[in-house]
């Protein structure tokens, strides 16, 4: 089963949940980073591209820059100028 919760936040958009999400990919300047369940915690910064996927979704998020934490299946982001 998937269990990862995405919520992400813009300025434009507000606040987007999406549940069951299976993968959160990370394609960041200095790092790549594939997020699945029960991935330890972390808290890190992204200058690049953010995909996220799972059952029924496939959402992609190019060229921004932002800050996230992941932390009990639940990842959270904050998108800036967006």
């Amino acid at each position: 089963m998937n269990n990862i919760l995405v919520k992400v936040f813009t300025l434009k958009n507000g606040l987007e949940c999406f549940g069951e999400v299976s993968i959160v990919r990370i394609k960041s300047k200095d790092y790549n980073l594939l997020i699945m369940k029960d991935y330890m915690p972390i808290i890190g910064e992204i200058d690049g591209n953010l995909e996220i996927e799972g059952v029924d979704i496939n959402k992609e998020y190019k060229n921004i820059k932002g800050y996230y934490m992941h932390y009990d299946n639940t990842f959270n982001i904050i998108i800036e100028g967006e």
